[in-house]
């Protein structure tokens, strides 16, 4: 990888031996996470790093059970909640503030601004419920 990479378009693998692959052919749906899963997590587990734009409200909750996620926001504003010994605790966050969503925690986002970040998202496990 010796040339510049656009995680908006061609995410990142980051294993946990240390390694970091481009990943090609990466749409942001569901086909295209189940195929990187299958592809780079049973023998490689690690993070996906990756640029997503968001211009509403998260549909859904996620929890990832098998790591932390860094969330870095570059531009946009939004309102983080996340399920923590049985509160929700919520935190703004704006362009060049991060916020950690740790292993096993429920967590979603309410967007007041169109929201890009850069996420670094444990994978596989990640798990989704209604809103």
């Amino acid at each position: 990888m010796n040339t510049a990479l656009d995680l908006g378009h061609s995410p990142v693998h980051l294993g946990s031996n240390g390694t970091a692959r481009k990943i090609n052919d990466f749409h942001f749906d569901p086909a295209s996470f189940e195929n990187y899963i299958d592809a780079h997590c049973p023998n490689e587990p690690g993070h996906l790093a990756m640029i997503e734009e968001t211009p509403t409200d998260w549909p859904a909750w996620e929890c990832h059970p098998d790591g932390d996620e860094l969330v870095i926001v570059l531009t946009g504003r939004a309102t983080f909640l996340q399920e923590m010994d049985g509160d929700t605790v919520s935190t703004d966050v704006g362009p060049g503030d991060a916020i950690v969503n740790p292993r096993g925690v429920w967590h979603t986002a309410n967007v007041t601004e169109p929201l890009r970040a850069i996420y670094v998202t444990p994978c596989p496990g990640t798990t989704h419920r209604p809103r």
